[in-house]
């Protein structure tokens, strides 16, 4: 049996809800992967222990398949869904989400339809104003992207889609680039 945090295996999970979304999947689906990552993350017990004899992770909320899937990954530390879902995204595309305003979609259309494949790619087309030609995008989310990209050369990039919790100092900068329905409310000042 594999060493896996709960904060491990929700980056796992996070990850797949990353893919599906790319691959255009079920919205709920991708909604369930995200929901089971955040009540893994939250969880302050190690979620082995949730391990039921037949495989399963007894965890409320969620359905059988992602609950087998969960106990697969918690017991062996790999999840063969997740496995054969990463064989499909290029490295690149994972790069560019790594920058602050790039989620899935946006990394994969700019990818196949500009070639980009790095924050210094990204600061480069912005410049020239080749992104606002693509259809959806227009001068606003260019600069937007050029902010991202150089806060990325900058060294400041997006944390690996786990929310930061109760840390207002780390939260600050980067809450602009969360969307709303994945932020954590923050603590209270005391």
């Amino acid at each position: 049996m594999t060493t896996l945090t709960n904060r491990n295996a929700a980056r796992v999970l996070f990850t797949v809800a990353a893919i599906l979304e790319l691959a255009e999947d079920n919205p709920y689906r991708v909604r369930a992967y995200r929901r089971a990552a955040r009540l893994v993350l939250r969880d302050s017990n190690d979620a082995k222990i949730r391990l039921t004899a037949d495989g399963q992770l007894d965890l409320p909320g969620l359905g059988p398949h992602l609950r087998r899937k969960l106990g697969e990954l918690l017991k062996t530390g790999r999840m063969r869904f997740h496995i054969d879902l990463c064989a499909e995204p290029p490295e690149s595309v994972a790069t560019l989400m790594r920058i602050p305003g790039i989620g899935p979609k946006t990394a994969l259309r700019l990818n196949e339809e500009l070639g980009l494949e790095s924050a210094q790619d990204v600061y480069a087309a912005a410049q020239a104003g080749r992104i606002k030609r693509l259809y959806g995008f227009g001068e606003r989310r260019e600069r937007r992207l050029l902010t991202g990209a150089e806060a990325a050369l900058a060294g400041h990039f997006k944390p690996d889609a786990l929310p930061v919790e109760n840390d207002t100092n780390t939260l600050s900068p980067i809450l602009p680039f969360v969307p709303r329905d994945q932020r954590l409310p923050l603590p209270d000042a005391a």
